[in-house]
């Protein structure tokens, strides 16, 4: 034993232990074992029990598990994606080195299965190929949908890995009052607690009868049930806040750029912009945050980030987050980034968004002007990465941009010096970025970041995703998804991966969203693509894509987007937001905006967009118009949505 004197008995703890461990190491059991049926019992525990004394000493590892909540099928997928043995195994061993015996609990064995479906290559080895054919074959992609009123479930994956696309949702659009007008540039975020509890949000020229304020502030659509159904309501208006736009002789308020985010109490929060019009161009700008304790039912004022109405300072394109994990040391705190004037910003608050501390994020040295489209993710040991882009720009047209990524290890307070993380060969606001399918508005190139907490192989691996062109000077019509990553906390960048495999190059693919899977680290990138349109490049379908290898490559692309009666073009999958009089001239101007929503958890991807399909072709007439689609993707999920527990003997036994 290391640290032990030579003629010393060993400390009593691990008497029984050691003496195992000495007797299995002599034992002849060298015979391998037939091909995929794993290992023989004997030489499983021989391999297994120092596996499970090593994961005893590793304090962190062990925090880990005791935080598991076992009766919560989410806590216990997140520990089994990073477990270094099965429950089953686990229990097995720790009934054998401690000389007792039970019948096996049903969850042990459910939570088993789980593991080898999350480790089938270690699980085979171990276990033998029918064991892990048994654990994937129970995965049932329609189980624990909330789906009501009878709909059949989706049908299978085929074979491993295989994503199964639910069907396409109208978003609230049975809802009365029914959400009419514009809903775009969307956002969705699932209560990682339940991620049948979602929130998307959008920006909206609804008023909701009048009470989305005068111009339409916020459309909320929240659902209880993994999407099946959705309510429809709005964000709180100005004098919530104290705000008063009229006071200052203006002709109405209204909202955009909603950012979603849930703490791990149950409540969510949305942050988007609260806009004072004195006139068509004087547009005053100020951030604000409300609050749900349920759901999204309905929302209260929570804090303003920061209110500029009476400066005139342009405060732009926000994002949103809220440090979730109980390992970190600012566990509770939460976090924006936004730009001011073109300078970005981030703040901090430790009072769950109600008041703010503002830091200026340190410039690239020597380089560019602008600064626009930031997003923010959090690490569970505390660690928080921005990634914004910064442009150089003369009085009019901008040429250069560039990505840059930044890091705070104290909770916000100071920052790293900036990372290039990518140069564009495609340039915002330079009058090059209007390809067919987003004539008006154009495409940004800003993308998302985000980190792998899982705990696994690629723990702490940076991801960021974003648009642009294969070569400088290319048409934004071939623009393309690219994801690059970091493993060394952002310190550098490996080589860009490209995401759309249509191989054509010709295609438009934009405005890409990406998440890491809390549970098992995964990146899910989800986007805009026109290769279903072979003509022209308007229509639109929303691709999503996984990486099981840390990022270093991204699966067949899987169409999200399809057909469905939800919608009054019920054969129609696409949408065309292209404003052409032969196109869909009744198309709102804002078209897609600048991102649609995605959130992953636990093998589940959740995605909302834009979506012309209730009055594009045939219904012009219709007022509900570009509204919120939603589809749930399945990446073989592993865990229904719960266990039988048993007896709570039984739970404590195996639990501790």
């Amino acid at each position: 034993m290391p640290g032990q004197r030579s003629g010393e008995s060993p400390p009593a703890a691990c008497r029984a232990r050691c003496v195992f461990l000495g007797s299995l190491a002599a034992l002849a059991l060298a015979l391998p074992a037939a091909a995929g049926e794993g290992l023989p019992k004997r030489e499983r525990l021989q391999e297994l029990i120092p596996r499970f004394l090593e994961a005893g000493r590793d304090a962190a590892l062990a925090a880990r598990r005791a935080a598991v909540d076992w009766r919560d099928p989410r806590s216990v997928e997140a520990w089994l994606a990073v477990a270094p043995l099965s429950p089953r195994d686990e229990l097995e061993i720790d009934m054998f080195l401690r000389r007792y015996e039970l019948a096996l609990p049903r969850p042990v064995e459910e939570w088993h299965l789980g593991w080898l479906a999350l480790h089938p290559g270690e699980g085979r080895r171990l276990h033998g190929d029918a064991e892990v054919e048994r654990a994937l074959a129970r995965v049932r992609p329609g189980d624990g949908s909330g789906a009501e009123g009878g709909e059949a479930a989706a049908p299978a994956s085929e074979s491993p890995g295989a994503m199964v696309v639910g069907p396409n949702r109208n978003v609230a659009g049975a809802d009365t009052p029914e959400p009419l007008e514009y809903q775009g540039e969307i956002q969705v975020a699932a209560d990682p607690r339940d991620p049948r509890r979602l929130v998307a949000a959008a920006n909206t020229w609804d008023d909701m009868g009048g009470t989305c304020g005068e111009f339409g502030l916020q459309a909320v659509f929240w659902s209880a049930n993994g999407g099946a159904s959705w309510q429809y309501t709005c964000a709180p208006a100005a004098p919530a806040y104290g705000m008063n736009c009229p006071a200052l002789g203006g002709i109405g308020t209204f909202g955009s750029d909603p950012a979603v985010a849930w703490d791990d109490q149950g409540n969510v929060f949305l942050e988007y912009m609260l806009l004072c019009a004195l006139s068509g161009t004087d547009i005053r700008f100020a951030i604000v945050v409300a609050r749900s304790g349920d759901g999204g039912a309905t929302w209260a004022p929570q804090g303003v980030v920061r209110n500029s109405w009476a400066t005139g300072d342009l405060e732009d394109k926000n994002f949103y987050a809220v440090d979730t994990f109980a390992t970190s040391p600012f566990h509770g705190r939460h976090y924006t980034c936004w730009d001011r004037n073109n300078d970005e910003k981030v703040a901090w608050s430790t009072n769950g968004g109600a008041t703010w501390v503002e830091v200026d994020l340190p410039e690239p040295a020597a380089y560019g002007s602008h600064d626009l489209g930031c997003d923010i993710a959090v690490e569970d040991d505390g660690t928080v990465h921005v990634a914004w882009d910064r442009y150089a720009c003369g009085s009019s047209a901008c040429t250069d941009e560039r990505m840059f990524h930044t890091r705070s290890t104290d909770g916000g307070q100071t920052w790293s010096t900036p990372v290039q993380v990518h140069n564009y060969n495609l340039t915002g606001f330079s009058g090059a970025e209007f390809p067919p399918a987003q004539n008006e508005r154009g495409i940004s190139l800003f993308g998302s970041i985000a980190v792998d907490n899982s705990g696994g192989e690629c723990r702490g691996t940076l991801y960021v995703t974003y648009t642009d062109v294969a070569t400088a000077g290319a048409s934004a019509v071939t623009a393309n998804v690219y994801v690059r990553r970091s493993t060394n906390g952002g310190g550098s960048w490996l080589a860009a991966q490209r995401v759309n495999n249509d191989g054509t190059g010709t295609n438009t693919q934009f405005h890409s969203f990406l998440v890491a899977d809390r549970a098992t680290g995964e990146p899910v990138v989800a986007w805009h693509d026109t290769r279903s349109d072979t003509a022209g490049d308007e229509r639109v379908d929303y691709f999503v894509a996984n990486s099981t290898n840390c990022g270093q490559s991204f699966a067949t692309n899987t169409k999200v987007s399809a057909p469905s009666a939800e919608f009054r073009n019920t054969a129609v999958g696409y949408t065309n937001l292209n404003t052409g009089a032969t196109q869909n001239p009744n198309a709102n101007p804002n078209q897609y905006g600048e991102y649609l929503g995605l959130d992953v958890h636990g093998g589940r991807a959740f995605v909302a967009w834009t979506d012309s399909r209730q009055f594009h072709p045939s219904f012009p007439a219709e007022p509900q118009v570009e509204n919120v689609g939603f589809v749930e993707v399945r990446f073989d999920a592993i865990f229904r949505d719960g266990f039988e527990t048993g007896d709570a003997r039984i739970w404590s036994a195996i639990a501790p």
